[in-house]
């Protein structure tokens, strides 16, 4: 499979390290980008080729990955959008921008397949929602899953409005976790606990209950109830959270992050 990516920055760095760690059978990887530094760094760390222009990249390639930012998305489709063909299928990791907003875009009538991975990508850890219309065949389909994989986990949605709801959740849940990693810290500099002490509790408190929470068949639920015994420590904190309306103020923040998420529909796709 030949691949084009439209942008080289932490995502698209990210899957074309992953296709290359899990030795995907990928005959050519291009990317095109405009910044030169960019283009030099994905050159150094693997077989790639770089080009300045998108119209240059995408050339004879199989599949075209949109990984721009969702201002600079209607730029990239006026620049590529009488190239691409009928054969070539385009999967975008652009968050808040429609396939439809997208298809409006191309003369052809390429399949299109919508993504929202997350940066834990990164390490191969990610986990990426994924939306294709009914025009997409099995094939294109299993394509998108297959470099999507690379990365991480993946799970299919029926909906593509579900798609702002999984950026809010998954693409947008890591800064939440850091968030609450650091608030931890920061509260055990307050108790008097040494830095660097702090920090290092928080973080692995963290990678060892997130671990845990993946490889046990137990939902989260039940594994934080063994933890809060009642009368306890945990119970006491637990109570805390429940008074400052912990549970309300997530919902509050997914909602925020959901409808930001399609207000950049419009706000992306503006001429």
């Amino acid at each position: 499979m030949r691949i084009a990516f439209i942008g080289g920055g932490n995502m698209a760095t990210a899957l074309i390290g992953s296709l290359f760690a899990s030795r995907h059978s990928v005959d050519r990887i291009q990317v095109a980008d405009p910044g030169l530094d960019a283009r030099q760094g994905l050159q150094k760390r693997w077989p790639v080729h770089c080009f300045e222009r998108a119209t240059d990249a995408i050339k004879g390639m199989d599949a075209i990955v949109l990984a721009v930012k969702p201002q600079v998305l209607p730029l990239v489709l006026d620049e590529i959008g009488d190239l691409v063909s009928d054969e070539q299928l385009v999967i975008s990791i652009v968050a808040g921008i429609h396939t439809s907003q997208i298809a409006a875009k191309l003369k052809s009538a390429a399949p299109i397949v919508r993504t929202m991975p997350n940066t834990p990508a990164l390490i191969g850890l990610g986990i990426t929602g994924m939306y294709a219309p009914i025009s997409c065949n099995l094939k294109q389909r299993q394509l998108t899953q297959n470099l999507m994989e690379s990365a991480g986990e993946v799970v299919w949605l029926e909906r593509e409005s579900l798609l702002d709801v999984v950026t809010a959740v998954s693409g947008s849940g890591p800064a939440y976790f850091y968030y609450l990693v650091e608030s931890l810290r920061d509260a055990g500099v307050r108790q008097g606990l040494p830095a660097d002490v702090a920090a290092r509790l928080a973080l692995y408190t963290a990678y060892g209950a997130s671990t845990m929470a993946v490889q046990s068949k137990a939902d989260v639920t039940e594994l934080r109830q063994r933890v809060t015994t009642r009368g306890g420590t945990t119970e006491a904190a637990m109570n805390i959270f429940e008074a400052g309306h912990f549970t309300e103020l997530v919902n509050s923040a997914i909602a925020a992050a959901t409808r930001r998420g399609q207000e950049l529909s419009e706000e992306g796709m503006q001429p």
